[in-house]
């Protein structure tokens, strides 16, 4: 659950700021004083030393959100829907080697969903393959072979991870866990979509 915090809004620091300044202007003038630059600086300070902490307050991170429909050069439609949410109290613990996008800590956020959907059908991918994954930042989806590629990428600095979801029909997928420049796999994943194979007479050698 988000905190909310109380105190001065940005307008009303600004009005105090303004307020200081002008009563310096009064002291100035009273002291028979020379405005040097000293004193033009430290006027300037004041006045700038809001839009600071306004600015803090909007690059404050927030969870990643990632909702788009691609056409791929095949014609197939890919819709991804790829969303986080801010961990709630006491369920997120100390990261450990299973948690990418995070280098130790408890994570922030939480990935909450993700949806796919190949020309309006849904391509189910099971939770467990994607609640480890955390501070998602960007979502790509391309074709490798005819397959559906989608790469989730993640993290910064030692914490980075790259996160490749290669889709095979509606029978099932592998997925790949790899570094931010995706040299070495550090985590392979293979999952069998056993409803499909009792429907679909294409699911007969896994994923291919």
């Amino acid at each position: 659950m988000r905190s909310h915090k109380t105190g001065r809004s940005g307008g009303q620091a600004q009005q105090e700021n303004f307020d200081i300044i002008q009563t310096t202007f009064g002291l100035l003038k009273r002291g028979n004083f020379r405005y040097s630059a000293s004193y033009l600086i430290l006027l300037i300070t004041l006045s700038f030393a809001p839009f600071s902490s306004v600015l803090a307050t909007q690059t404050e991170a927030r969870p990643f959100v990632h909702h788009k429909t691609y056409i791929l050069p095949s014609g197939k439609k890919v819709a991804v829907t790829f969303q986080e949410r801010p961990c709630n109290k006491r369920e997120c613990g100390e990261a450990d080697a299973g948690t990418w996008g995070t280098d130790g800590g408890v994570p922030r956020f939480v990935s909450d969903t993700f949806l796919v959907f190949i020309n309006d059908r849904q391509f189910l991918i099971p939770e467990k393959f994607y609640r480890d994954l955390t501070n998602t930042h960007s979502v790509s989806v391309s074709e490798q072979k005819g397959r559906v590629l989608i790469e989730l990428k993640g993290g910064d600095a030692a914490g980075a991870y790259t996160g490749r979801f290669l889709l095979g029909g509606m029978c099932g997928f592998e997925r790949k866990i790899c570094g931010e420049i995706c040299s070495e796999i550090w985590e392979r994943s293979i999952w069998y979509n056993s409803f499909a194979y009792d429907s679909d007479p294409l699911c007969k050698s896994g994923i291919d």
